[in-house]
């Protein structure tokens, strides 16, 4: 199966991590969680995703941080892969943001369903195959 099939979901919330996560996983995802910093970039050492579901709010360090870390190390192998912001803060500053921090796109989390997970990804997808 192509595309964009490793997810790598960085969600400080457990249930909101684990919600999500057993909706791509239904949905034949390979997916690995972290729920902070520390271990994104842990899990960076060993697993290569091809699509990264970033929250903005995370213990110590703002996902807009760790955006623009893996956008511009070359170290953390992400500068290809698709990046989600995900957040539930609906500020215009933080779209902004995320967007010129090099995300690919920019999701409220109070505005999805953990089943739409799927159909963000694969919109990605459809981009990439253009």
């Amino acid at each position: 199966m192509a595309g964009l099939r490793k997810i790598l979901l960085v969600e400080d919330d457990v249930m909101i991590r684990e919600l999500y996560r057993a909706k791509l996983i239904e949905a034949d995802y390979t997916v690995e969680v972290a729920g902070s910093a520390p271990e994104l970039y842990n899990k960076l050492l060993t697993y290569r995703p091809d699509c990264i579901l970033l929250d903005v709010m995370l213990p110590g360090v703002s996902g807009l941080e760790i955006l623009k870390e893996l956008r511009s190390n070359p170290e953390k192998g992400c500068q290809d892969a698709k990046i989600i912001i995900l957040t539930n803060l609906a500020q215009r500053s933080v779209t902004d943001s995320a967007i010129e921090g090099g995300a690919d796109g920019f999701v409220l989390k109070t505005d999805i369903l953990p089943k739409d997970l799927p159909l963000i990804i694969s919109s990605l997808e459809d981009d990439t195959e253009a």
